[in-house]
């Protein structure tokens, strides 16, 4: 099965090796929120049913985060979107969960999951004062779209009282590194190159956690090529998944 899974996962990777998404930056030149949410596709409903489920790199972090906090916390989603990954976990430990984002379509998806929702553009830092405090803030695939995601992390660490958590993919993920061998950039965007703003590496998380002062309780590099993920994870691990606390 891991050979399989690795054949396969290697053949997707290699087909983006040359790849860029069809878009037309004539006429579309700027990053549409609405337009990403709906080409990222998130969640797919069940047949029959107008329950979501969660893709595997979602899930995965919503596994992840469901057995590191404890049972009745208060959680605040900021970029929640449609509010599934909070879902998944209440239904997994029981939490109370609270979903800030800036679409009000998709804002109304995560309450129609029953979750407590925040609209707020949280790119900007004044508002972010505004937040409840919480046990536990998590933020998944948001910094690498901020600007200013040291500013905006000084600001939210007030507001959680237990630690925080983030992701956002390995910049030092082999195929990026082959993509910059053939000349062309590390392809982490799906409806606009500007998506992204900020990449990281393995390395790179642990010298920017400890230069703005927080502990690095955990870090977890996980997806990528199966096996070699496990062996060399800072290479062939795709995503990055980790835990922060303020300093004492």
């Amino acid at each position: 099965m891991i050979i399989k899974d690795f054949l396969f996962k290697l053949k997707e990777d290699l087909k983006k090796l040359r790849h860029y998404p069809d878009v037309n930056l004539g006429e579309h030149y700027n990053v549409d929120y609405d337009a990403y949410w709906q080409k990222r596709d998130y969640m797919k409903g069940l047949p029959g049913q107008g329950k979501p489920t969660l893709r595997p790199w979602p899930r995965q972090r919503a596994e992840l985060l469901s057995k590191m906090i404890e049972p009745g916390s208060v959680v605040l989603d900021i970029g929640c979107g449609n509010g599934a990954v909070l879902d998944y976990v209440n239904q997994k430990i029981g939490i109370r969960g609270i979903g800030v984002d800036l679409g009000i379509e998709i804002l109304g998806q995560a309450k129609g999951l029953g979750l407590e929702t925040i609209a707020m553009d949280v790119t900007d830092i004044s508002k972010l004062k505004d937040l409840p405090e919480v046990d536990y803030i998590i933020g998944f695939e948001i910094l690498e779209h901020m600007p200013t995601p040291e500013a905006f992390l000084h600001e939210v660490r007030r507001k959680a009282r237990r630690g925080l958590f983030f992701s956002f993919p390995n910049t030092g993920y082999y195929l990026h590194r082959l993509r910059l061998v053939t000349g062309r950039f590390p392809l982490q965007w799906i409806n606009h190159p500007g998506e992204h703003l900020r990449y990281w590496t393995v390395k790179d998380v642990k010298w920017w956690v400890r230069s703005m002062n927080f502990n690095l309780d955990t870090l977890i590099v996980y997806e990528g090529l199966p096996g070699l993920n496990k062996i060399m994870p800072k290479l062939f691990g795709q995503g990055l998944f980790f835990k922060i606390t303020n300093k004492k």
